[in-house]
């Protein structure tokens, strides 16, 4: 009897043991499923490395161009942090600071490492425009890429004597017609090329106006009109004033932004007065009185006359000038900065219709700013038409 006891306790004992074979099972499947993983991870990062390779075996591990003209800025203006005295002092003037010294002060990486295979110059030119030291990076690297300025687009557009187009006019390049590629996209609004100056500078003029751009030349009481009349002389003028404001963005619309502005220069303004049967449209009426050194200002009547095909278009009022003229904008009657010299309250404007005509200073009229583009600006890209402006770097 205990014999079978103890047989049942045996038995018993067996039956309560756990089944080991199925959890040793599971964590063989687990060990395979994660070693394949790995492996399939370790695939991945070797293709990765595999095609970084050969991408910089293909590219040398060359930066663009366009990324290296950034490292010629920016080294250039951390060398001048240190070199402060090196800096240009006056108004317009210009130093010059070469890649190679950039790279022998250890700012920047010789060119030859950033473009192998390639012999490439460069430098950067610093200019002070205003209040602003402006730099401005060169790279040549022969056939295969130089920076270009947009002067130099422009003029690439040729010379044309007839039709509409870049004219060589008054020792400047100028744009006649009424069909032009002149369109230029700054950050802010879409400008027009009037002209390129002797000095391969850029003179241009706002496209179109917004709404709130609308103002008198002046409002001052006028002793010869016995009536607040105004005055035609820009320089003592209310329109000196607006025109000061807008380009410090004391105004309700913002016209350019801070690196707009790091792209123009000073110009002289001609504020000389005309009569309306002068034709003589060089400027050289205009230009008998010139306020200097500005930023801003308004057209003078021989830019907007000399922007007409018309053959007919030669005194200051003739009807004809608004012919054949780009400039002209249907429904806007807007300012120019040009007085009538046959009194002292009347300024020239031009009428919707597209011709000139005298208009009491106190009027309410468009205003459309002209600036000054430096001959340095450089072009990203188009061709200058409406739909494809010209973008600047």
């Amino acid at each position: 009897m205990n014999e079978n006891k103890d047989k049942e306790i045996i038995s018993n004992t067996n039956t309560n043991q756990p089944n080991n074979s199925k959890p040793v099972k599971d964590n063989k499947e687990m060990k395979k499923k994660l070693m394949r993983m790995m492996l399939i991870v370790v695939g991945v990062l070797v293709l990765l490395l595999i095609i970084i390779l050969i991408f910089s075996l293909v590219t040398g591990g060359n930066k663009t161009y366009e990324e290296i003209e950034e490292d010629l800025k920016n080294a250039a203006i951390e060398y001048y942090k240190v070199q402060s005295g090196l800096l240009p002092q006056e108004e317009g003037e210009t130093v010059t600071v070469k890649a190679s010294t950039l790279a022998d002060a250890e700012l920047m990486k010789p060119l030859s490492e950033l473009r192998e295979g390639e012999s490439c110059s460069g430098r950067v030119e610093v200019t002070k425009v205003g209040d602003n030291i402006v730099y401005t990076p060169y790279l040549d690297c022969g056939d295969k890429y130089t920076t270009k300025e947009l002067y130099k687009a422009v003029l690439e557009q040729g010379i044309v004597t007839t039709g509409n187009g870049l004219y060589d006019l008054n020792g400047e390049k100028v744009y006649r017609g009424d069909n032009v590629n002149n369109y230029v996209q700054l950050d802010n609004a879409l400008f027009r090329i009037v002209k390129v100056t002797s000095d391969n500078k850029l003179l241009l003029i706002l496209n179109e106006m917004e709404s709130n751009m609308s103002t008198y030349f002046d409002d001052r009481y006028n002793q010869e009109r016995l009536s607040n009349s105004g005055f035609n002389d820009y320089r003592i003028s209310r329109m000196y004033q607006y025109l000061d404001d807008l380009y410090n963005n004391k105004q309700d619309y913002r016209l350019l932004s801070s690196n707009d502005k790091e792209k123009l220069s000073t110009f002289n303004l001609c504020i000389g007065k005309r009569n309306p049967a002068d034709t003589t449209n060089n400027n050289s009426i205009e230009c008998t009185d010139v306020l200097e050194n500005q930023m801003i200002g308004l057209l003078t009547a021989s830019d907007y006359l000399n922007a007409s095909l018309d053959a007919n278009c030669k005194a200051t009022t003739d009807k004809s000038c608004q012919n054949y003229n780009y400039l002209k904008l249907s429904g806007t009657d807007w300012w120019l900065v040009t007085g009538s010299s046959l009194n002292s309250y009347e300024v020239y404007s031009v009428r919707s219709s597209g011709y000139l005509y005298e208009t009491n200073a106190a009027g309410y009229k468009k205003v459309r700013p002209t600036i000054m583009l430096n001959n340095n600006v450089m072009i990203k890209s188009g061709s200058g038409s409406e739909s494809n402006p010209f973008i600047l770097k």
